[in-house]
């Protein structure tokens, strides 16, 4: 394969050749090669080295479709001169876009002539380049078919190390025989840039009794037990604006996007602002009220059957007065009790349920949607920023379900005192938060429902578009939910707000308690006793009226 070279220099290549065999392992390949140099890898080229797409690419412009037109993952061969040529550099990043975790070998070509202190000034500003370009699994190597092939590569974390690897006898020995070493195995106490929005409870910042400022919360333990899982340290960049100005979405994607810091922790999610990941908790339905009692036993057919029962009963007395057969008077006096008897019962039968009614007292319908929320005296309070952002549609449909505010403070005070006069809109772990504390309570007093307005994750973990921390992050996350960490430490959010004094570990309920009976609750008792009075009255004045008219009649 490579023929009149000197022996040590074709044995250093073949190890070069058998450590890239390793690392493509069915990836796809992409050789850049924009001044067309004649490189040693076009020898690989001439090779099958993978089924899988491979692309040549000879421009400074940038690939930009090679993300969009590869199914795999790449591993990149790249032919630059033995010079710095910023622009073929930056057209190698730049066609990298969202692939900056790829492999990438580069080759020198035409170094014979470089001296070996001009070679590592070399290899520093491009592999320094390569380190503020995201991209960590970079390794060159200069052409010479001479002399022993040195490999240059370097170590990223806590500051930037220019490392020089001979094949000859080493091995790679320095790095366990690995072209390219995970450099994120342990930062080596490397400072993380942390941004957090503050947003209780995922983030609470507050001043322990020592008067020392701490950082606690969800989203707080999630990101130091990562930095800790990296061996980084973590430090809070805030921004300079002046204090009690909200941190919104658009900002923090911008301190991440020009690297002001590596990692900014937000409680929306910034992916898609028509949907938010916001849920409505519901007082628990209310008892019905007495005078509810009394109207779901007088319904209408109730009352009509005790007024036909005592119209037959009365209709019996005219009978009397009337000329009829003897047997149909004898059957009359007979059916006197049958109005009587059913009037008693059907008063029996309503007592009984007013009894048992007052014994096991009913609740509301509950509401499960908005229509029925909107039919209920029951309003939502909300952050009217969070309103605005809702689909047209439904803000058009629910606006008058909703009572808005711009005070955030003022939702939380009264969201955290458990005021039943509202409901509100919640995020599932700060729900999480609620429902611990209502296990101090005697009787909960509200409940997590199913209206919401997304199902999405309540929060966002933001990173720039090629930052080096994405995969590392992302299978974090994949372990600590396997393993109930973050179910932990939602829960733990609940002693971080009481230590930081944003909740108060009291019982907001209210005890239901036999009390004695006042002059009010009488007031329907009363009203029916007065309607009887009233009923009773009237007809003895018809009886009255009918005794006088046949006196008067029969005077005449």
């Amino acid at each position: 394969m490579w023929v009149n070279i000197n022996e040590s220099f074709a044995s250093d290549i073949y190890q070069l050749y058998a450590l890239v065999l390793q690392v493509i392992d069915g990836r796809s390949i992409f050789y850049y090669n924009p001044s067309k140099l004649e490189c040693s890898w076009q020898s690989f080229q001439q090779h099958n080295l993978t089924t899988q797409p491979q692309w040549v690419w000879r421009s400074q412009m940038p690939y930009a479709l090679l993300k969009e037109q590869q199914s795999s993952e790449v591993f990149v061969l790249a032919c630059l001169p033995d010079l710095f040529n910023l622009n073929e550099l930056a057209g190698l990043t730049a066609s990298l876009s969202h692939l900056r975790d790829a492999p990438v070998l580069i080759e020198l070509t035409n170094s014979s002539l470089l001296p070996r202190s001009s070679r590592d000034s070399l290899a520093t500003q491009i592999l320094s380049y390569c380190l503020q370009s995201y991209m960590l699994n970079v390794a060159l190597y200069f052409q010479e078919w001479t002399k022993p092939v040195i490999l240059y590569n370097f170590l990223a974390f806590p500051n930037f190390a220019l490392i020089k690897n001979r094949f000859t006898g080493s091995s790679l020995g320095r790095q366990g025989g690995q072209l390219f070493p995970n450099q994120l195995n342990n930062l080596h106490g490397y400072t993380l840039r942390v941004m957090p929005d503050f947003s209780e409870p995922n983030t609470i910042l507050y001043r322990d009794a020592h008067g020392v400022t701490r950082i606690a919360g969800f989203m707080w333990n999630f990101i130091d037990t990562f930095a800790k899982k990296l061996g980084a340290s973590l430090s809070v960049v805030q921004p300079t604006w002046r204090p009690g100005r909200i941190l919104g979405e658009a900002n923090m994607l911008e301190f991440t996007k020009n690297g002001s810091v590596d990692i900014g922790l937000i409680t929306v999610q910034a992916v898609e602002k028509s949907r938010h990941s916001w849920c409505i908790m519901l007082p628990l339905e209310r008892p019905i009220k007495v005078r509810a009692l009394y109207e779901r036993i007088l319904k209408a057919k109730a009352l009509a059957l005790l007024l036909i029962s005592f119209g037959c009963y009365y209709l019996s007395f005219l009978l009397e007065i009337v000329t009829i057969p003897t047997w149909i008077r004898y059957c009359c006096r007979c059916l006197h009790l049958t109005p009587r008897l059913l009037a008693l019962l059907l008063i029996c039968a309503c007592q009984a349920q007013l009894f048992s009614l007052m014994i096991m007292c009913p609740e509301e319908a509950p509401i499960d949607s908005f229509d029925a929320l909107l039919a209920s005296n029951l309003r939502i309070f909300g952050l009217r920023s969070e309103f605005d952002s809702l689909d047209g549609d439904f803000r058009a449909r629910y606006a008058a379900a909703f009572r808005l505010t711009n005070n955030v403070s003022e939702l939380f005070q009264l969201r955290n005192s458990f005021n039943t006069s509202w409901a509100y809109t919640i995020t599932t772990i700060k729900w999480a938060i609620m429902d611990v504390q209502q296990n101090y309570f005697q009787s909960p007093l509200f409940r997590y429902s199913d209206l919401c307005l997304a199902h999405n994750t309540p929060y966002s973990i933001l990173l720039s578009d090629e930052s080096i921390y994405h995969k590392t992050l992302k299978l974090f996350t994949m372990r600590t939910q396997e393993s109930g960490l973050l179910l932990h430490w939602m829960k733990q959010s609940f002693i971080d707000m009481l230590r930081a004094d944003r909740m108060q570990l009291k019982d907001y309920s209210k005890p239901n308690q036999v009390q004695q009976l006042r002059l009010q609750d009488f007031q329907i008792a009363w009203l029916c006793y007065g309607g009887g009075l009233c009923l009773a009255v009237i007809v003895f004045a018809v009886e009255l009226l009918r005794f006088y008219v046949n006196v008067c009649l029969d005077s005449l």
